[in-house]
């Protein structure tokens, strides 16, 4: 089974959701952006520069990482 980021980013990353998150995280000077999507929800939390990637239907799986680096894997998600 592969971690939610992965899962996230193969199968319900598009480019709409690629944009919101990426304006979000440009904005976010302090607090927590919270996004709910079809399979996946995402926690922005700019106090704890973390992005948290939860499975909308198994509330034990989920993935942490440094904002920064979650901007980043969205970057190079983009089609060429």
């Amino acid at each position: 089974m592969q971690p939610p980021l992965d899962d996230f980013l193969n199968h319900e990353l598009n480019a709409y959701i690629r944009t919101q998150l990426l304006d979000a995280i440009a904005q976010m000077a302090s607090g927590q952006r919270y996004f709910t999507y079809n399979t996946f929800n995402v926690l922005l939390d700019a106090d704890t520069s973390t992005a948290t990637i939860e499975d909308e239907l198994d509330v034990d799986r989920q993935s942490t990482l440094p904002l920064e680096a979650f901007r980043e894997v969205l970057l190079a998600s983009e089609s060429p």
